[in-house]
């Protein structure tokens, strides 16, 4: 199946209010360079032929003034709409633009592996899905694929705040005619973080854009090759924890166990075991 025959939106969800990292979407990779997160982001995605446009979603607060700027710097397309109903940018984009189907991107990830989303693309037209998700990839580099109607629908039907937040759980949860997407995990980088949450994230990011050429996308295995030869750099960020929204106090213990035994904090993992055998529901 050609792409040409589907309209495909990229839709970068963005703002600048993070606690942990105030503006880091607009932070230069590497720190010496004038490429900020989101133009490195854009310009990965401006290679694939199957996106036909690209859309920077933040909200209406005056803190994300400066993504509206560096879009106007960028030619980039700007939405601007709630600030907590991230599902709503989202329809309302893809219902203004009549897309057929929505890629969905963070602007705190800033590795996108081209030639893997193309696969990834290709897997979801081919298949017709509503919904895909890729798996196997390091944390901040898989991909999600929307059908516009799925993703307008949910609009319609759900107000939970959850699935407003995050876009796609609703989707996730009433439709039959989605599929994970496994890629085959990428050794020595499996287990690394590309994401931005922690300004260690970033000095992390700002040392291994370092040992890259001037070139603004690379794929994953030039980033496997620099960590297979010098590993001391995947200590940099590896204590940092990825915020989850837990639905249930079991998962909320299946989180913190991990941070406790690296802790040693045993007798508050002893504690946490025991409440979970207990099937404990607060």
């Amino acid at each position: 199946m050609e792409g040409g025959q589907f309209k495909i939106t990229a839709i970068i969800q963005a703002r600048l209010g993070s606690a942990r990292l105030p503006n880091k979407v607009l932070l230069p990779l590497p720190a010496t360079s004038n490429n900020s997160i989101l133009k490195i982001i854009t310009s990965a995605l401006k290679q694939v032929d199957l996106i036909d446009e690209i859309f920077v979603a933040t909200s209406k607060d005056k803190n994300n003034d400066g993504i509206e700027s560096e879009c106007d710097k960028l030619s980039l397309n700007c939405y601007r709409g709630s600030e907590e109903d991230v599902l709503s940018r989202f329809s309302e984009i893809v219902s203004a633009n009549n897309s057929d189907y929505v890629l969905r991107f963070t602007a705190d990830n800033p590795v996108i592996d081209t030639g893997l989303l193309l696969k990834f693309i290709n897997n979801h037209l081919i298949k017709a899905l509503d919904y895909s998700k890729s798996e196997g990839l390091p944390l901040g580099c898989n991909f999600e694929m929307i059908k516009s109607t799925s993703l307008i629908s949910a609009d319609k039907n759900t107000k939970a705040a959850y699935h407003r937040e995050h876009v796609t759980p609703y989707i996730i949860e009433n439709t039959t005619n989605q599929e994970v997407f496994k890629f085959k995990t990428l050794d020595p980088i499996n287990n690394i973080r590309f994401t931005i949450d922690y300004p260690s994230d970033y000095a992390f990011m700002n040392l291994i854009y370092s040992y890259l050429d001037n070139n603004i996308s690379h794929c994953l295995k030039d980033f496997s090759n620099i960590i297979e030869k010098n590993s001391w750099l995947s200590k940099i960020n590896n204590n940092n924890y990825q915020k989850i929204k837990a639905e249930t106090f079991n998962e909320e213990i299946d989180a913190i166990l991990p941070i406790a035994k690296l802790l040693e904090l045993n007798k508050l993992s002893d504690f946490l075991k025991d409440e979970k055998q207990k099937k404990y529901n607060l």
